[in-house]
């Protein structure tokens, strides 16, 4: 462990909700790195689950921004911070799902590197209420409160949010207040998908973490810089049956991130040609 070049070190985390629960312990068994939480930050300030604040930009860079804030009130030379994403899935709209972004920057070896992960693994709902209406305590339950927080947001999302509600008693209040204030007449009941008020998602994130640790730990071979690995996929496996290339994957691609090295490697199960049926020429 004391051979890697991150053993010892402290790695800045932008986060004020707790997310250091589900990093800080693959980052130290993988690692043997501190991952330590940046003071005097504000990462709501770079959007909110609720609405009220937009990111400044998509999931990944936004991502990128919020780990370089680590820098601004710790003298580190690496922060990590994460960012995610809960709705909906396009084709399947009853089936909600998720994407995490997870961004790791070394700024003394040039390194940022971003690690993903999607998820169908989340209790994200919402639902719209009148003042008054008696399903709402129902409702709540359902979704998993008070283990799971949520959200009571006046109108559309994006409104006015209450939000760090303890009791059922105290949600079905928010949901009369806003919904009576509410140019509608209505108030939403939305998953509380801050880390530290939804447990699902904290697992998402540690899986996440495990995932990016593992990444770091690999050195390049040729400058030893943390997190040698997959960089690309290149198409074009050739047809079993004429030999033109396919849409399939024919090699991986290995690289550095500091020094710019890559080597390229056979895909993992030993194909050395594609299906006939995958083949453009052999079905025109």
């Amino acid at each position: 462990m004391s051979a890697h070049p991150y053993a010892g070190k402290r790695i800045g985390l932008a986060t004020i909700h707790e997310k250091e629960r589900a990093l800080a312990p693959p980052f130290r068994r993988l690692l043997g790195a501190d991952v330590v939480v940046a003071p005097d930050l504000d990462t709501d300030t770079l959007g909110t689950f609720s609405g009220e604040v937009a990111r400044p930009d998509a999931l990944v860079e936004t991502s990128l921004i919020k780990a370089e804030l680590a820098f601004h009130t710790m003298d580190v030379d690496c922060a990590i911070a994460s960012e995610g994403s809960y709705g909906p899935i396009d084709r399947l709209p009853l089936n909600p799902g998720g994407l995490e972004i997870m961004a790791f920057v070394d700024r003394r070896r040039g390194i940022r590197m971003v690690e993903t992960l999607i998820t169908h693994r989340t209790n994200w709902r919402i639902m719209s209420f009148e003042a008054g209406d008696p399903s709402v305590r129902q409702a709540v339950e359902a979704m998993g409160f008070p283990d799971y927080g949520v959200f009571v947001i006046r109108g559309n999302v994006g409104g006015h949010a209450v939000k760090d509600l303890k009791t059922v008693d105290e949600v079905v209040a928010a949901v009369d207040r806003e919904a009576r204030r509410a140019d509608d007449g209505r108030a939403v009941v939305a998953t509380d998908m801050r880390a530290h008020r939804n447990p699902t998602r904290m697992k998402v994130l540690r899986a996440l973490a495990w995932k990016l640790a593992k990444r770091l730990s690999v050195l390049c071979p040729k400058c030893g810089a943390p997190g040698f690995g997959h960089i690309m996929s290149t198409r074009g496996l050739p047809c079993e049956n004429c030999g033109e290339p396919t849409h399939w994957i024919d090699f991986e691609v290995d690289g550095c991130s500091s020094c710019g090295h890559a080597v390229s490697r056979a895909r993992k199960d030993g194909r050395r040609t594609a299906p006939k049926l995958s083949c453009q020429a052999c079905r025109d």
